[in-house]
């Protein structure tokens, strides 16, 4: 009896003393001397480590603490870290080609391209049902996705016209059902849809419009609403918008606009670029000028070989462009919290590439850098209702973030030009993303290929 007693001690303490071998390492990753982005974008911390296990940033200590064993570990060399980025309105239905020449991509590819420029959650406001149940089965290797599913539009409205399903809605007695349906699809947000096609066609009614917002607060959705015009965007905010998705580009904002966006606390994201990137292309070429490395040649063709003037709503929104800056500042003047969206999927906004143009645009506007940072980290994050998760770098989150070799505080163009990317506590390999995007030949008519792409 004592013999057994004695040879179970001994099996004990050799199974710890194995395990205790075994952990060789306190954590998978370590990332020293770097300097990281307050939450809120005024400035950096001093030269600290990161420490990941996981997916999720396990302990931050500076640089003058004793360091803890990891698996791996990275010198940043001084270099600066800020939060993965945030797109707050993609379509990734669609690639951003041009309507003429369109081209398709599949959801991955697409996904790929936006963590290729360090955008690491995306934010799809007109998803089909076949997608929706593509994105339930993403796994860590993939940007995380925010989708509404079918969106909520007027009968005949703006959304009907891509193919997909949506809820079209004429009166309060057929939400419920569609209410359903919606749920159905495990959405993280809501989004509605106020668009008359310049007076063609009714819009959402206001009873309508709440009875949404009233569905999508009670179930802890974020609810994105598609305005254009100032009185869209009033009855959009009124009836509980969390988000007023496209901005206000035509006419100047007025003080009761103001008023109802600070005491409702609503997201502004005025997706400039949209709107701007072929009036810019056509004239200066600035699209063409940013990293296209992701780009499939065939993209680069169809995009930039011969590129015309814009037509109707983005001639007049290239024309007013003014308009929609003076807007922007205006309202970041005034404590509203401004998102950051490419609308990617659009012509000339192609996905990953789509916000990095629609960054440049707002600090065009006139945007400080850190009210850029903000615009595509924390207040992105706020406004999905995930900035416990996401948005800023600290303890406990989702291990999202990008090292840069320059600070963005003093040049927002430090961004175009990440050193390192990190999704899920691993670092992303943007050449093998730049093969795969070769590997997926885009579906559409050809283009000739120009010798400048």
């Amino acid at each position: 009896m004592k013999a057994t007693a004695i040879a179970s001690s001994l099996l004990l303490a050799s199974s710890i003393s194995f395990a205790l071998e075994t952990k060789k390492n306190d954590y998978d990753l370590r990332i020293d001397n770097v300097q990281i982005l307050t939450r809120n974008a005024e400035g950096f911390s001093e030269k600290s480590r990161i420490y990941i296990q996981g997916d999720r940033i396990a302990r931050i200590s500076p640089m003058t603490k004793t360091a803890h064993s990891a698996e791996n570990t990275h010198d940043a060399q001084g270099g600066y870290a800020i939060p993965g980025l945030i797109d707050l309105h993609v379509h990734l239905s669609a690639s951003g080609s041009t309507y003429e020449n369109y081209q398709h991509l599949p959801l991955e590819a697409n996904l790929n391209n936006h963590l290729y420029y360090g955008v690491t959650t995306v934010t799809d406001l007109l998803m089909s049902s076949d997608m929706m149940r593509s994105v339930l089965q993403l796994t860590n290797s993939a940007p995380l996705v925010f989708a509404s599913g079918p969106a909520f539009t007027n009968p005949k409205g703006h959304g009907t016209q891509f193919g997909v399903k949506v809820h079209e809605i004429g009166s309060v007695d057929q939400i419920s059902a569609s209410w359903d349906v919606h749920l159905s699809y495990q959405p993280k947000l809501t989004k509605a849809i106020i668009e008359t096609f310049d007076g063609s066609a009714i819009p959402l009614s206001d009873d309508v419009l709440k009875e949404i917002g009233k569905r999508s607060q009670s179930a802890n959705l974020p609810f994105f609403v598609h305005v254009s015009t100032l009185e869209d965007g009033k009855r959009a905010i009124r009836a509980g918008a969390t988000a007023l998705a496209h901005g206000i580009n035509f006419e100047p904002v007025d003080n009761e606009f103001i008023k109802l966006m600070q005491q409702n606390k609503v997201t502004y994201i005025p997706t400039l670029s949209v709107y701007h990137n072929q009036g810019d292309e056509h004239e200066n070429q600035s699209i063409s000028q940013l990293d296209l490395a992701p780009i499939h040649p065939k993209m680069k063709a169809c995009l930039f070989s011969e590129v015309k003037a814009p037509k109707t709503i983005r001639e007049l929104a290239w024309q007013k462009k003014s308009i929609a800056y003076n807007n922007v500042i205006k309202l970041a003047k005034a404590g509203i919290r401004i998102g950051a969206g490419s609308d990617s999927g659009n012509p000339y906004s192609p996905h990953g590439l789509g916000l990095i143009s629609e960054i440049l645009a707002l600090h065009k506007a006139g945007l400080s850098n850190q009210q850029v940072l903000l615009a595509t980290t924390y207040f992105a994050a706020q406004t999905l209702n995930a900035s416990e998760d996401m948005g800023s770098i600290s303890q406990g989150k989702r291990a999202d973030f990008i090292l840069l070799n320059k600070n963005p505080i003093e040049n927002i163009q430090a961004i175009t030009n990440p050193e390192k990317i990190y999704l899920a506590g691993s670092a992303v390999e943007r050449t093998k993303l730049i093969e795969k995007s070769y590997a997926t030949t885009p579906i559409g008519s050809s283009c000739e290929s120009s010798s400048e792409n």
